[in-house]
């Protein structure tokens, strides 16, 4: 069994969690900061995702990061260490392509956490988050998730029914396989459009926008929360702290720094880890106390 103890908290701990790790990933370009928020969500994305996260991970984020990394190169030529000129004169330099690389690990950790925040929050406490401030965006993005695996499942159904009839968008030649993905694809929007009615027809008839909006909630901040919370905001400000004393000041452009070995960064560095790995430490935990043998 696996635990899902994270997926258990207070919803305003799990959202300053992920808030914290994806600012830092996107706002710090800092090479060990990158790698260690590539590692934790890559290990805590394949924990609690299973197959699912793995297929994720393999079909979309690697090649999407892959792309980023060869694209990179070949339109940006700053760099003073040229490996060799492209056909077009421009030259191909090492500070670009170690950059492109940044750029995918970036992307990369980025979309993981967005996978990791997919299994761990549910709609229910995205409504709970926002519902009161914002009662229509917590709406449209509690329907939002909801409504993307859901068009993926349609869309698989109608493509299975499709296969049987030798219709589908791997048979036949490129002309054919084009009109049945556009078949499909009308099949599921179509089918998208007609579920989209059904709820806005179920929505006014439950009164939804006639008046003011109460809402009801189960969760309760309990000390462990508040612990947790404690630690995001601690570890939250020491890698802050480190970015301000001069921990985040890398470059690529003309030349690559060098990464900082001080007390200062691996003061940082940890910090930075611990905030990444805790939630996985969570889940580790409870999982042994579930397991265990009385």
């Amino acid at each position: 069994m696996q635990s899902r103890a994270f997926a258990g908290v207070h919803p305003v701990v799990q959202f300053g969690f992920f808030t914290s790790v994806m600012l830092f990933t996107m706002l710090v370009p800092q090479p060990v900061i990158l790698l260690t928020s590539f590692a934790c969500s890559l290990t805590y994305g394949f924990f609690v995702g299973g197959k699912g996260s793995r297929r994720s991970f393999l079909r979309l984020i690697l090649p999407s990061s892959a792309l980023v990394c060869i694209i990179n190169p070949l339109f940006n030529h700053a760099g003073v260490t040229i490996l060799f000129y492209l056909p077009d004169g421009n030259p191909f330099t090492l500070e670009s392509v170690i950059y492109g690389l940044v750029s995918g690990c970036m992307f990369s950790s980025v979309m993981l956490w967005c996978l990791c925040l997919r299994f761990t929050m549910t709609s229910d406490r995205v409504i709970y988050l926002f519902g009161r401030l914002t009662p229509k965006l917590a709406l449209l993005l509690s329907m939002i998730m909801r409504f993307i695996p859901q068009l993926a499942s349609q869309f698989r159904r109608v493509r299975s029914a499709r296969r049987c009839l030798g219709r589908d968008i791997n048979q036949g030649n490129i002309i054919r396989r084009t009109a049945n993905f556009v078949r499909i694809l009308s099949s599921v929007i179509g089918w998208s459009m007609e579920h989209s009615l059904i709820t806005a027809d179920s929505m006014k008839s439950r009164g939804y926008g006639l008046g003011r909006r109460t809402s009801y909630t189960i969760f309760r901040f309990e000390r462990r929360d508040v612990i947790l919370l404690f630690l995001t905001i601690f570890l939250s400000a020491a890698v802050i702290c480190g970015c301000i004393g001069g921990v985040g000041d890398f470059f690529y452009f003309p030349a690559v720094s060098q990464v900082g070995a001080g007390a200062l960064d691996i003061l940082t560095y940890i910090a930075f880890a611990l905030l990444c790995v805790f939630p996985f430490i969570i889940d580790l935990k409870e999982g042994r106390k579930w397991n265990a043998i009385p």
